[in-house]
């Protein structure tokens, strides 16, 4: 009897364990497959109520399981946000796509303080989609296999930041028409098939900081149609098929990065004016390491250009000033074409196959006595009677250009460039955040501190408040600075910070 028994629990048991094992199968494969759009309700509920996500308090909504084969059909939608002030927890799970044409990952039309994070999102044609919002955040993501990881329309002050953005048949972050004051930083932006990131159609005030931009299949970072007063500075951009930074616009800043191994310029600037590159090492790209094409009253200055083919160039280009460059080990140290008004000075042309290569152009070779010109290292092979004219480290005999031009007043020794500390408060801004990027600030509290007292500066100085915009600097930027010194900031970042800061005052 009792064996009876025993072995009926026993077949019971097994019977329980098959169907629970079964409803487990097939729980995990209703997450697994959602064919429909998932929705975060104005509300707070998740509709459907049986979707793969979860939240106690509507504010952390977090993934439970993959989602697979999601907006199956072209303009579908995987996940649509429709509340603010929330956070969607990936915590690790996939949100996946079946491929179809305008199908969205996540969808946060009009919304503010989003935060998307901790989550893998493929093969949809928009991966995350910032559409007419402000203040949303994509951070810690992997964005992979879709036509473009994250496309920001009409949406500003945005952030997409410390995301893996790989291997997308189009462009890795896209900012498209009137996309202002967004940040795209810390990112890895690589292998995408478009550009790693594009700025279009009048999209201003951007900054792209401290990424790794490398091996996309056109341009590292592209500036387009009249995209202006937006910063490129402290990344890596490398190896790209076409240039590291291409600028379409005016007022633009390039700074800090390191721009090597593309496959055509490092840096182009087309049809634009009144653009800054400043500060960059600009080595190894196939073409020139600066190109300037009909663009004018741009400023090259502390660059550090070797081993290009031309290591700056420019067609139709007119007012441009080239100061303070280490220009060395190019095929070309410059190559003018068409290209009058231009002035050089203060920089170090090295070891070039020919140093200058002018056709049709006029342009000026010094900064005048006794500030003087530039430095050749053909100089003394060329004019070996030269002296040095009255102890001014300067030689008495000009340097010939060509028939029409020549170095006046050319040095004696190479000169040593000195980075340029940040004249703008956007440009402070983007320092401060390159700084804690690389924890020479060494507490994000006080970066977001810093710059939000520049962003403060900065609306009272778009509001013509410059005496109020002053204090901010005086009495609270610079004394924060201070007090930091051998506790978050040593005092080498903290002299670059008050220095840039008194700049700004000064010119305020």
């Amino acid at each position: 009897m009792r064996k009876k028994i025993h072995s009926g629990m026993m077949l019971a048991l097994l019977l329980i364990g098959m169907l629970t094992l079964a409803f487990n199968i097939q729980g995990a494969r209703a997450d697994w497959t959602w064919t429909e759009t998932i929705y975060i309700r104005a509300d707070g509920s998740v509709d459907p109520d049986t979707a793969p996500i979860s939240t106690v308090d509507n504010i952390i909504y977090t993934l439970t399981d993959n989602i697979v084969d999601a907006a199956p059909s072209s303009n579908a939608i995987a996940v649509t946000i429709e509340r603010d002030n929330v956070i969607l927890d990936g915590a690790g799970y996939t949100l996946q796509g079946a491929r179809y044409m305008l199908s969205k990952g996540i969808d946060t039309l009009g919304r503010s303080n989003v935060t998307i994070r901790n989550m893998t999102i493929k093969q949809f044609h928009y991966g995350v989609w910032l559409n007419y919002g402000s203040n949303n955040t994509v951070s810690g993501n992997n964005i992979t296999n879709n036509e473009v990881g994250v496309w920001v329309y009409c949406s500003s002050d945005n952030t997409v930041s410390r995301n893996n953005i790989t291997n997308n048949n189009w462009h890795g972050v896209h900012l498209r028409y009137r996309s202002d004051f967004n940040t795209v930083s810390g990112n890895n932006i690589t292998s995408n098939k478009g550009h790693g990131v594009e700025l279009y159609w009048r999209s201003d005030f951007n900054t792209v900081s401290g990424n790794n931009i490398t091996n996309n299949n056109k341009d590292g970072v592209s500036l387009y149609e009249s995209s202006s007063f937006n910063t490129v500075s402290g990344n890596s951009i490398a190896n790209n098929n076409e240039d590291g930074v291409s600028l379409w616009g005016s007022n633009n800043t390039v700074s800090r990065n390191n721009i090597t191994n593309n496959n055509r310029y490092g840096v182009r600037l087309f049809s634009g004016s009144s653009n800054t590159v400043s500060g960059n090492s600009i080595a190894n790209n196939n073409e020139d390491g600066v190109h300037l094409f009909y663009s004018s009253n741009n400023t090259v200055s502390g660059n550090s250009i070797t081993t290009n083919n031309y290591g700056v160039s420019a067609l139709g280009s007119d007012f441009n000033t080239v100061s303070r460059n280490n220009i060395a080990t190019n095929n070309y140290g410059v190559e003018l074409f068409i290209s009058s008004g231009n002035t050089f000075h203060h920089n170090n042309f090295v070891n070039h196959t020919q140093q200058v290569d002018s056709y049709e152009s006029t342009n000026i070779w010094d900064d005048s006595y006794p500030s003087g010109g530039n430095y050749w290292s053909d100089y003394e092979e060329k004019y070996p009677d030269a002296e040095e004219l009255d102890g001014s480290g300067i030689w008495d005999t000009p340097y010939e250009i060509d028939w029409n031009d020549q170095d006046n007043y050319p040095l004696m020794k190479p000169w040593t460039p000195t980075p340029p500390i940040p004249t703008t408060i956007d440009q402070l801004k983007t320092e401060i955040e390159e700084l804690g990027i690389q924890d020479e600030i060494d507490n994000q509290g006080i970066v977001k501190s810093l710059i939000a007292k520049l962003n403060v500066a900065q609306k009272l100085v778009d509001k013509g408040k410059i005496d109020e915009a002053k204090s901010i600097l005086e009495e609270d930027f610079i004394p924060q600075v201070q007090n930091l010194v051998n506790i978050h900031i040593t005092p080498e970042v903290a002299e670059i910070l008050i220095e840039s800061a008194e700049y700004i005052l000064s010119h305020l």
